[in-house]
């Protein structure tokens, strides 16, 4: 029976936390370091929150959200990321990538979020904007070393503005550098 589960990182059930860490691995190799623990269990004080749809023992569809603070223009903003979006491709072009990814956009929007970020490739862009989020062609996000930041350039940038103040600051963050932190989502 196919369902959707939430959990907060160090809750996953090993066998879940293991194919979502397989399919990171081959997906993304860069985000994964290379040490022999599949997930971190201890990780608790960090804010990831996992959406999951499973058939029974199987993933079949992954979505993570996190926040953190964003200062802008001398005003901080909580910002919640979304990330390590997929799902696995036996089971693609059946909605449940839709399912997993409107779950975990309601739980922003119902979150204290002034806005959201996304990045992936441009042919997804259609995609989350179904689902409600706005393409933001123009925003500059940088991460890493805040001495000497690297500019996000391999994606499109993906935005979903919840709070007032959030909406207010919507051409802020269209047109100037945004600094994410160490790294993106």
């Amino acid at each position: 029976m196919i369902e959707l589960r939430q959990y907060r990182r160090h809750e996953i059930p090993p066998l879940l936390a293991a194919q979502i860490a397989s399919y990171q691995r081959i997906q993304w190799p860069q985000i994964r370091d290379r040490n022999n623990r599949v997930w971190e269990w201890d990780d608790v004080n960090r804010d990831y929150m996992h959406f999951v749809l499973i058939d029974e023992e199987v993933v079949i569809s992954h979505a993570s959200v996190n926040w953190r603070h964003v200062t802008l223009g001398g005003e901080r903003f909580n910002v919640w990321g979304m990330s390590s979006v997929f799902t696995y491709p036996a089971f693609r072009k059946g909605g449940f990538a839709t399912k997993t990814v409107s779950a975990a956009t309601d739980f922003m929007r119902e979150g204290s979020g002034d806005l959201a970020m996304l990045f992936t490739g441009q042919p997804l862009v259609k995609f989350y904007t179904a689902i409600g989020w706005e393409h933001v062609p123009t925003a500059r996000i940088f991460y890493g070393d805040p001495d000497a930041p690297v500019q996000k350039t391999d994606n499109a940038i993906m935005m979903l503005f919840m709070s007032d103040r959030g909406r207010k600051a919507c051409e802020q963050f269209a047109r100037e550098d945004v600094f994410v932190g160490p790294q993106t989502w």
